[in-house]
This record gives structure tokens, C-alpha cells and sequence, in this order.
């Protein structure tokens, strides 16, 4: 074999390898997520790897896309998956009752904005219940806020930093 031939044999196998880590980097890329978590809602999180991905269970952290809310601008969120469908939803006073959890209701956001506590009593087919684990947080325990669709879930977080 020539030395050209050989050194362009080399190089198209370069390219070929090249070509697939460009590939394979574009695809993880599209795949994942990382997120900077800006408010207070997830107690000791500040940043998030997510995958995406639409299987998860109670309790997984999960990414929020597209989901329309009264009182806040168009964002993505983080909040923790406490309801699945079929799960009773029980108002008792000023909390609700979800699975293992008790969260407390209040009257209104930090911005002085009224809330109404959710009135589900079962959360339906193709929803779930999230919520943040700070007190304070805004999430599906108000009818402002709502049930989420999963097809609103962008993937679940598998790593997480304070």
C-alpha cells in the first residue's frame, strides 16, 4: 500500500469516528437537560441534570415544559411528582392530603395574588400532582397552578446539587 493511500485511509477513518462522537454528543445533548433552580420551591437544589424521559414514579423531580399558570411568566419548572392518576386528592381545613403528603394551603402568593385550592378530588388519567417541597412553593395544590398534563413532563431528574 502506498503511503497516500494509507494516509488517507487513516484519515477517513478519523472522519468516520469523528463523525459518530459528533453524532452520539448531539443526540446526549438533545436528550438532557441542566437546570438552574431559581426559586426556593425544591429544599437544597439549586442545579439539575434531566433526562428526557416520561417514566417516573413518586417522589422522582421532574421538568415542567409549557405549562400555563395564572401569576407567573412563561417558564419551565422543577417540582417533585406527589400524585399519580388515581390518587385521591382530600382537602381538610387548610391543608391537602396526597399519598403520604400534607401540604398546606395559603391564601395568597408573595405577590399578594389570590389562590383557590384545588377542587380535583382524584387526579384523572394523563395527569399528575406536583408540588415543591418548600411551604411557600406554588404548585398543583392550586387551581391556579393545576393538575399537569404528563405530556407537559420534559424528562426526570437523575442528578441533583446543592
Amino acid at each position: 500500500m502506498k503511503p497516500s493511500q494509507f494516509a488517507l485511509k487513516g484519515f477517513l477513518k478519523g472522519a468516520v469516528i469523528l463523525l459518530a462522537l459528533s453524532g452520539l454528543l448531539f443526540w446526549i445533548a438533545r436528550q438532557t437537560q441542566f437546570l438552574e433552580c431559581v426559586s426556593n420551591s425544591l429544599t437544597g437544589i439549586r442545579y439539575l441534570i434531566v433526562v428526557k424521559d416520561v417514566s417516573f414514579k413518586r417522589g422522582d423531580i421532574v421538568s415542567i415544559k409549557n405549562h400555563d399558570v395564572a401569576h407567573v411568566q412563561e417558564q419551565d419548572f422543577a417540582k417533585r411528582i406527589l400524585g399519580l392518576p388515581g390518587d385521591k386528592i382530600l382537602r381538610e381545613g387548610n391543608t391537602i392530603h396526597i399519598g403520604n403528603a400534607i401540604l398546606t394551603l395559603l391564601k395568597e402568593t408573595k405577590e399578594r395574588h389570590p389562590l383557590t385550592s384545588l377542587t380535583v378530588k382524584v387526579v384523572p388519567e394523563r395527569f399528575v400532582f406536583v408540588a415543591g417541597d418548600h411551604p411557600r412553593s406554588f404548585d398543583s395544590r392550586y387551581e391556579e397552578f393545576g393538575l399537569v398534563p404528563i405530556a407537559k413532563i420534559w424528562g426526570r431528574a437523575i442528578w441533583q446539587y446543592q
